[in-house]
């Protein structure tokens, strides 16, 4: 029977599951998700990224009357620190009404409450107009390379819409922050130490130069256009490597830089902004980019969804965004359909110590989904 009981157990399997990316391991927790289907008669395909890398799409078929409605969900968390905590993060321990483990709010009890729903949905026995496909992805906190296969195989096509679990508080996010990744990198002259009593100013080190230009990415101010839901850009120096040896003169230098980008703001602007303050001896270099999702306040799909939310948690939920990315970035772009992100996790909570998610939240954010799916595909 499918309860919150069994929603709970199906959390802590995967909670169990290490599935820290990288290397990530996704492939058992798939494999956990297929056998709960299987035995309710939905099957499931598993996708490979790699050596135990996989994702999973299962559906719960349509008459294709109506477009499909994609579940999205990732297998994959972030790393952890078990000296850090006071409960194992692998142990998928319930107390106080608490759910602990890694994954807990991001987002593995979340993805358990979508395949508890699909199945609630194929037990009705009521017909569906369109599919509802559970799309549970790999290496999402990395490189998003397993929304980017769902996207490349095509396994997605005629889907209308695009519901992700991530953790929103119960909240209704319709917009999310996209992410540019670019490289600085700084030359030097190298040379040691010892022998470089002629030499002045930044004695051509390439670490100095970049510390100079990291000064002024401080006090860059990226001009963007006010959003209804997202604050400003943020631009964080997030890693540094450079030099050889305490006694040798860096030739070499490079920092690794996150901006949280918001509609109208363009990587090319951006780009020329940062190389307006690069100086002489320092490049700018494009690594990666997840764009914006930014879904109408009154998009057919989220007026849907917050009457959903009303109907079953008795009052309107909060209407927003957030300015994490998700495989959001990925899909919706792709397939031109609307996203919403709905979760029974706290915002923040995501890589934090003693992660957990209230087991009351996820019990709401299983009917909420039984509820979404009814009205988008009976």
């Amino acid at each position: 029977m499918i309860d919150d009981n069994w929603t709970v157990e199906l959390s802590q399997k995967l909670i169990r599951l290490d599935t820290v990316d990288p290397p990530g391991n996704e492939e058992a927790a798939a494999r956990v998700v297929a056998q709960a289907l299987a035995e309710y008669g939905i099957d499931a395909e598993l996708q490979s990224i790699g050596p135990g890398r996989s994702n999973l799409v299962a559906r719960v078929k349509g008459s294709g009357e109506a477009d499909a409605l994609i579940y999205s969900a990732h297998f994959d968390t972030i790393p952890v620190n078990a000296d850090e905590w006071s409960v194992d993060p692998f142990g998928g321990e319930v107390k106080d009404g608490r759910l602990y483990g890694r994954g807990s709010t991001d987002m593995k009890a979340a993805m358990a409450a979508m395949v508890a729903a699909a199945i609630q949905l194929k037990e009705s026995g009521q017909p569906l107009k369109g599919d509802l496909v559970l799309a549970f992805t790999a290496a999402e906190n990395t490189d998003c390379r397993g929304a980017h296969l769902l996207v490349e195989s095509g396994i997605l096509e005629g889907a209308g819409a695009l519901l992700i679990s991530e953790p929103t508080s119960l909240k209704v996010f319709v917009t999310e922050k996209g992410a540019l990744w670019l490289r600085a990198s700084a030359t030097g002259v190298y040379g040691h130490n010892a022998f470089s009593e002629d030499r002045d100013g930044d004695r051509g080190n390439a670490i100095i130069r970049m510390a100079e230009f990291l000064t002024r990415v401080r006090d860059l101010e990226l001009d963007a256009p006010v959003h209804r839901h997202l604050g400003p850009p943020t631009i964080n120096v997030g890693l540094i490597e450079g030099g050889i040896s305490r006694p040798l003169i860096p030739p070499s230098c490079s920092a690794s830089i996150d901006i949280r980008t918001v509609p109208g703001l363009t990587n090319d602007a951006i780009i020329k902004a940062f190389e307006a303050i690069a100086g002489e001896y320092v490049t700018i270099e494009y690594v990666d980019f997840k764009p914006v999702v930014d879904t109408a306040d009154d998009h057919p799909f989220v007026e849907l969804c917050m009457a959903s939310c009303e109907s079953v948690f008795g009052s309107a939920p909060e209407l927003t965004g957030v300015p994490y990315y998700t495989d959001g970035a990925i899909i919706a772009p792709a397939l031109h359909i609307p996203m919403v992100i709905l979760g029974p996790g706290d915002v923040g909570k995501s890589g934090s110590i003693d992660e957990y998610v209230d087991l009351d939240k996820l019990a709401l954010a299983q009917q909420a989904y039984v509820e979404i799916a009814r009205r988008a595909l009976l």
